[in-house]
């Protein structure tokens, strides 16, 4: 079974994020919407929960550790 992916990207007003070919309205900062993306995998009722991933500076999408409090976006290395 493929995994399912949420991922947060910049966007032209802030960051939004992105999956199963949808896309989110713009949160003002990284915080908020990786907070919705988290109510919207904690929503989802079917299979596994999708995995959260964040884009680097190299254009890598990375999964954001759940067990941070608040996980940043990984620059760099």
């Amino acid at each position: 079974m493929e995994r399912e992916f949420l991922d947060i990207v910049p966007h032209s007003n802030g960051w939004c994020f992105v999956g199963s070919g949808l896309r989110s309205p713009a949160y003002p900062s990284y915080h908020l919407a990786l907070a919705a993306a988290k109510k919207l995998r904690s929503e989802r009722k079917s299979g596994k929960p999708p995995v959260l991933r964040s884009l680097d500076l190299k254009g890598r999408l990375l999964p954001i550790d759940d067990r941070l409090v608040f996980p940043e976006p990984r620059f760099g290395g």
